[in-house]
């Protein structure tokens, strides 16, 4: 528990310590993304803006100044509609007013030679229409005056120049202030985008640069863990491929060194569990296993099953007359026979003692007979050397049980084959005997 522990605080110290220092990284850049919006911008737009402030300071006269001209002309036209002598004091209040209006629209106040030529252009023009309106404010019968009515649209169209006039300067300056505009706007959104690119230019370079450092490290971390929690689930032939001249791939070296010396160890240990140490056949408590997996698969797909149980015969002479070591040298010789005569799906067990079991899967009692009698004849014919220059002939007693015909479960099919075997000794030995069942006994009646 305090070793998981300690993994988990290593785990989560590096993953914080790489966050960190991308963090590191990162905040230069967010820190001038912030100056550049915040100060760098106002800087750059700030001038510009003063540019449109003193355009709209200097409209405001000139757009006072069409009013009061438009404001001067009414009177006028109401007196040669109406005849009404107010009219002329209306007028002369009015002439004042324009009067002011051009002195706060002074041509000198503009900057631009196609201002002050428009201002003096509209001054012209109402120069001229003053005398023509005092003019047809004096006549005594305006109304239907033929001669008042040519001096009207003379009036009118002085006026009108004048307004034209204004009104081409007032769009002249509408035009400044939307061109001033259009370049802070520009310049802004320039200045914004640039700021911007060069923030995600600079702030994905680090990123990189920070994910490539940290999988550089973390990665075979998570190798590592991943290959250890396989060693732990048994899957001790998993290495990790960390290909590296540094600390982490001398680790990934060691781990896979260990993985293998793990490996080799479980074999050996599987060997010696599973196996027979003097022949190398599979041991009593492993022919159990096998023998009952295989009939239960050949219960299953219901094909046959057969089972062979081989006795040396006067294997008690052999150890008397040429030592216990010789008999070794029997039993290892026999045991490589019979490895090479079986086929890969038959398995061959060293049961007890001399006794050496043989099962044959999808073979029925007919074939069984055929491959133990050439068995037989195969350990007859084979000779052993037992001691320097010296050779030894064997014979062995071969007992056969099948499924279905003669059992219907494992217990049953081994206690066959040794009947079997036994009755092959009985009958001489250096024989193939196949199990015969018992014949059911008549009932005599009472």
């Amino acid at each position: 528990m305090t070793f998981q522990i300690s993994v988990l605080k290593f785990q989560v110290s590096l993953r914080t310590r790489f966050a960190l220092g991308l963090g590191a990284v990162l905040l230069p850049f967010l820190v001038a993304a912030v100056v550049g919006q915040f100060y760098l911008l106002p800087q750059l737009i700030e001038p510009l803006e003063d540019i449109v402030r003193e355009f709209a300071e200097k409209l405001e006269p000139v757009t006072h100044l069409q009013k009061s001209l438009l404001q001067a002309a009414m009177p006028v036209n109401d007196y040669l509609i109406h005849g009404d002598p107010d009219e002329r004091r209306q007028f002369a209040q009015l002439h004042q007013r324009v009067e002011r209006a051009f002195e706060e629209a002074s041509p000198e106040r503009f900057t631009l030679a196609e201002e002050r030529t428009l201002i003096r252009a509209a001054r012209a023009d109402w120069a001229q229409a003053l005398p023509l309106g005092e003019q047809l404010l004096r006549q005594p019968d305006p109304v239907g005056n033929a001669a008042v009515a040519r001096d009207m649209e003379q009036f009118d169209a002085h006026i009108e120049r004048a307004v034209s006039a204004l009104d081409e300067a007032h769009g002249h300056f509408h035009q400044v202030i939307e061109q001033s505009l259009a370049q802070a706007s520009a310049a802004r959104t320039g200045a914004l985008w640039a700021t911007f690119a060069a923030f995600v230019v600079a702030a994905t370079a680090s990123l990189v640069a920070g994910v490539v450092l940290a999988r550089s490290v973390t990665d075979p971390v998570d190798t590592l863990r991943q290959g250890a929690a396989r060693l732990a689930e048994g899957k001790l032939s998993h290495r990790v491929a960390i290909r590296r001249h540094d600390e982490l791939g001398e680790l990934g070296a060691a781990f896979n060194t260990m993985a293998g010396q793990l490996e080799a160890d479980q074999a050996a240990l599987e060997q010696l569990a599973t196996h027979d140490g003097l022949t190398g056949l599979y041991n009593h408590r492993t022919f159990y296993v096998l023998f009952g997996d295989e009939l239960a698969r050949a219960q299953r797909f219901k094909r046959p099953l057969s089972l062979l149980l081989l006795d040396i015969d006067h294997f008690k002479c052999v150890n008397d007359m040429h030592g216990h070591q010789a008999g070794d040298v029997v039993l290892k010789g026999l045991g490589e026979l019979l490895g090479r005569e079986v086929r890969a799906v038959d398995r061959v067990c060293r049961y007890g003692g001399e006794e050496i079991t043989i099962i044959l899967p999808e073979t029925d009692l007919e074939a069984a007979a055929s491959f133990a009698e050439r068995l037989r004849a195969a350990v007859e014919a084979q000779s052993f050397d037992v001691d320097a220059g010296a050779s030894l002939r064997i014979t062995v007693s071969i007992g056969i049980a099948s499924w279905p015909a003669h059992a219907d479960n494992a217990q049953a099919l081994v206690a066959a084959v040794d009947v079997a075997m036994y009755a092959a000794k009985q009958r001489g030995r250096n024989l193939v005997i196949c199990y015969e069942p018992a014949p059911v006994q008549p009932v005599t009646p009472g």
